[in-house]
């Protein structure tokens, strides 16, 4: 019968811990022991709260010189002879070009070794009018974090972001001329994945124990490479005795070459007292009403930028 003269005991404990106020517990109740503990954190986004995503624009503009202008292509009237079409799936502003239009498609032409002109057939993607061109950059996304170790909001002894650039490349057809890139006959289209956080600076604030707010800052090229859905990985740590307890999260950075939004605001910072290779300028904040515009998430917005500033999609290179 002994086994039972504990119940006592163990009743009134639990009616102390219905009685004390939570409040009253000494502070040392509620840190992490030496065994460790659960760790956790929170990001949010606060670029576009509508699509929970943080959004970069890099001030770039939808032009298509590369391939129009600078690389081989011509009018009819510079060719003598002409091959016909052999690439009609090949897309171009409709405002960059003063090719007059069939439908929705012009021509132009690359001339050959042998002096002949191959043509080829540009297809618009959209009038800019229609999704939105506003000037400005920004290379800024701003985050709120929150942060606690065995439930209790707690200042993370150790905290970093990586960043990963997420897209899609295209696989080239089965060929019997060269081996083709496709994992399975079905597989037209291959995500690709990038560690590109050499190019981001992230900056953490806390105001209090697990409260604070994270800043990731784009520091690389502005080139359209880098227009795509990016992945924010949040990483913090809690030393606790000899133990480290880890806890990640995961948010999304949209990176745009131009903003699509309807209207801009440009903010006047200050002016830039300049150095021996910038000279003087006044600095400037933009913001935007909806920089991706009418697009449902990023991936499509992304997909939209790459084809009408490149011509097409990236290559597979697996």
């Amino acid at each position: 019968m002994k086994k039972f003269e504990m119940l006592p005991v163990i009743a009134a404990l639990f009616i102390a811990m219905l009685v004390i106020p939570f409040s009253a517990l000494p502070v040392n109740a509620l840190t992490p022991s030496t065994n460790g503990g659960f760790a956790s954190v929170v990001t949010i986004p606060e670029d576009d709260l509508k699509r929970n995503t943080g959004i970069m624009v890099l001030g770039l503009l939808p032009t298509y010189t590369t391939i129009l202008g600078a690389d081989g292509w011509y009018t009819d009237s510079m060719c003598t002879s002409v091959v016909p079409v052999t690439d009609p799936a090949v897309v171009v502003g409709a405002e960059l070009t003063s090719e007059p239009w069939v439908g929705t498609t012009a021509i132009y032409y690359q001339k050959t070794t042998n002096f002949q002109c191959v043509a080829h057939e540009f297809m618009a993607v959209w009038p800019v009018a229609d999704k939105g061109l506003r000037p400005g950059y920004d290379l800024l996304s701003q985050h709120k974090i929150l942060a606690t170790l065995n439930g209790a909001l707690a200042t993370p002894t150790y905290a970093w972001c990586e960043v990963v650039e997420k897209e899609k490349a295209k696989i080239p057809p089965v060929s019997d001329k060269t081996i083709s890139k496709r994992q399975f006959n079905d597989e037209i289209i291959k995500t690709t994945l990038k560690d590109v956080t050499s190019n981001f600076i992230c900056k953490f604030y806390w105001v209090k124990p697990g409260v604070g707010a994270l800043d990731v800052y784009f520091v690389g090229p502005k080139v359209k490479s880098f227009i795509a859905d990016h992945m924010l990985i949040v990483t913090v740590g809690y030393k606790v005795g000899r133990t480290t307890v880890w806890a990640n999260d995961l948010q999304d950075i949209c990176i745009l070459g131009w903003s699509m939004g309807t209207n801009a605001l440009q903010i006047w910072l200050f002016k830039n007292p300049g150095l021996s290779t910038v000279p003087s300028q006044i600095e400037y904040f933009y913001s935007w009403d909806d920089p991706i515009n009418k697009f449902v998430s990023c991936d499509e917005a992304a997909l939209w930028q790459l084809t009408y500033i490149t011509g097409g999609w990236p290559w597979s290179t697996n």
